[in-house]
C-alpha cells in the first residue's frame, strides 16, 4: 500500500457546526414537539450556528471559506456533465457546495418562520405554519440527498468522509 498523505480539511468549528446542526435537525424533526419551548430553543441554536458559519465562510480557515468550495454554475454543469470522469475535491465538490448552501438556507427559513409564528402578527396564521412545515420537509429531503451523496462519494473516493467530519482529515487524492 502506498503512502497516503492526509490533509486537515475540516477545522474544529466546521466539525462542531456540522454535528450541532445534525443534532438540532434530528431533535426538532423527530423528537421535540412543534410549538414547545425546547423546539424553539433548538431551532434558534441551529439558526445561530448557521449565521456563525456564514461569517466563518468568509473569515475562517482555507477549506471553510466559500471561495474555496462554492463553484459557479459553469463548474457545476461541467462537473455533472463529466460525472463519470469527475475529479476529486479536497473540500466540497461543486454540487455538494450548493447543497450546503441550500441546507443552511432551509435552517434560516425555518428560524424565520418559527420566529414569525411566535409574534402577535403571525400567531395562528396557517400559511406561516404550512410554510414552516414545507421548508422542514424539503430540508429533510435535502438531508437525505446529502447523506446519500456523502456515502456515495466515500465509496468513490475510497475514504470515509463521515469519519473525516469527526477528525477533520481527508486523504489527498487530488493528484
Amino acid at each position: 500500500m502506498k503512502d497516503e498523505k492526509r490533509i486537515y480539511v475540516w477545522d474544529i468549528f466546521v466539525r462542531i457546526f456540522h454535528w450541532v446542526l445534525v443534532s438540532c435537525i434530528f431533535l426538532n424533526y423527530f423528537i421535540t414537539e412543534e410549538g414547545e419551548k425546547p423546539h424553539e430553543i433548538i431551532g434558534y441554536v441551529a439558526a445561530a450556528f448557521v449565521v456563525l458559519r456564514f461569517f466563518w465562510g468568509f473569515f475562517g480557515s482555507y477549506y471553510a471559506r466559500f471561495s474555496t468550495w462554492l463553484a459557479g454554475p459553469g463548474t457545476v454543469f461541467r462537473y455533472l456533465r463529466y460525472f463519470k470522469k469527475r475529479r476529486i475535491y479536497m473540500s466540497h465538490n461543486p454540487v455538494a457546495g450548493w447543497m450546503m448552501i441550500f441546507l443552511m438556507l432551509c435552517v434560516i427559513g425555518l428560524g424565520i418562520t418559527g420566529f414569525m409564528m411566535g409574534t402577535d402578527r403571525f400567531f395562528g396564521e396557517e400559511w406561516v405554519e404550512n410554510l414552516h412545515n414545507i421548508i422542514a420537509n424539503v430540508m429533510m429531503a435535502g438531508v437525505a440527498i446529502h447523506v446519500i451523496g456523502a456515502l456515495y462519494e466515500s465509496y468513490h473516493e475510497k475514504q470515509n468522509l463521515v469519519a473525516g467530519m469527526v477528525h477533520g482529515y481527508k486523504k489527498d487524492l487530488t493528484k
